[in-house]
């Protein structure tokens, strides 16, 4: 009977012993997938830091149209942005992009910017990974 109780009780310690096993890796998996999220997320918050940038440049100013390509190092990564007017827009509309990198990662924000009631306002803003 005791030998029994040993064995049985072996096993359990065994089945623990897998269950810990097996959530800890689950818990390393979690842990990389956030990172990663968290990182891409930054990285957009990045590129959106340069359309806001560009468009506190532009402020209202109708006659301005192109911004240069300009590098900004800010919440520990790098905001990259210039903007242009592209020969099929109207002379009201200008394209700003914005590339923003953190940890390597690059996200790329394009945005159409609208001058209209004596400011530019933000008429639509396209995000995606570079």
């Amino acid at each position: 009977m005791g030998s029994s109780k040993i064995i049985v009780l072996a096993g359990v310690y065994l089945l623990l012993g897998f269950y810990t096993v097996s959530f800890n890796a689950a818990d390393e998996a979690n842990f990389s997938t956030a990172l990663t999220v968290a990182t891409e997320m930054q990285a957009e918050q990045l590129a959106k830091t340069g359309v806001s940038i560009a468009l506190q440049k532009f402020a209202a100013n109708s006659l301005m149209s192109t911004i240069p390509t300009t590098s900004v190092t800010t919440m520990g990564g790098t905001v990259t942005y210039s903007a242009s007017r592209p020969a099929s827009f109207p002379s009201t509309q200008v394209e700003v992009v914005s590339m923003g990198n953190y940890n390597n990662k690059i996200v790329k924000s394009t945005a159409v910017l609208h001058y209209y009631g004596g400011r530019w306002k933000l008429l639509r803003v396209m995000s995606e990974n570079a």
